[in-house]
């Protein structure tokens, strides 16, 4: 099927895009989580893939604007868990059909924001890396939300070593599922013609971030986020 482009689907998305990256750039997560199910909604070309490759690029574009302490001893033992999780994650979707997987996507948006509400904790040691990077390269995959799993082991942190962990693994997790994607054909011509749309609102979102942070209470900004990205997952659910 051909990709079909629609100015006032290609408004509402670049909209979508632009609250995420902002919210992203500035606390460390909320594209995945916030875009791809109001994008399910509007095209399902837009999600999983073309969000995660436009979070890829977010992700370490935000961190060279405004570098962040990174503990590499950390992210190797938790990319060990993201390698296995993300293929795990993309044998499945390649054999579920799209009507059941965009339900499972809902199901796992809202799994992702229950995690990260929850307020529970893990410690923060190798073993429980690599589990959180398994969980996050499953979930990430699937429904193209990294971040819960190993928010969990970062919580109550001081927000710059949180924005640096969230945001670097984040990052590599996007790209390896956009290549698993790819590798089982979920990410084709039309995944590249949306994912090339995406990029103004990536780069709107870059540029306001700043202010955003300023004008808008972090944790308000959260509560937001979470809340729509709640209610969106509830309708691929249901809808």
């Amino acid at each position: 099927m051909e990709f079909s482009f629609n100015l006032l689907d290609f408004a509402l998305v670049t909209a979508v895009i632009i609250i995420g990256s902002a919210t992203q750039a500035a606390i460390g997560m909320g594209l995945n989580l916030f875009a791809i199910p109001l994008l399910l909604l509007i095209d399902t070309v837009y999600a999983p893939g073309p969000v995660l490759a436009a979070s890829f690029m977010l992700s370490f574009l935000a961190l060279w604007r405004v570098p962040a302490h990174v503990d590499r001893q950390e992210l190797k033992f938790a990319l060990i868990g993201l390698g296995t999780g993300t293929a795990v994650a993309a044998v499945i979707a390649a054999i579920i059909d799209s009507s059941s997987l965009i339900r499972i996507l809902g199901l796992f948006v809202v799994a992702g924001v229950v995690l990260v509400i929850s307020g529970w904790s893990a410690s923060l040691n190798y073993r429980n890396l690599v589990v959180a990077g398994s969980a996050a390269g499953f979930l990430g995959t699937i429904a193209g939300v990294h971040a819960p799993p190993i928010a969990l082991l970062y919580q109550g942190m001081q927000p710059e070593r949180v924005r640096g962990a969230i945001l670097t693994f984040v990052g590599i997790g996007n790209g390896l599922s956009t290549i698993a994607l790819a590798a089982v054909g979920q990410f084709g011509v039309n995944q590249i013609i949306a994912t090339l749309l995406l990029i103004p609102g990536v780069l709107i979102g870059l540029w306001i971030a700043p202010s955003l942070a300023k004008l808008v209470d972090a944790s308000l900004l959260r509560v937001l986020i979470l809340s729509v990205s709640a209610i969106s997952g509830l309708m691929l659910i249901f809808g």
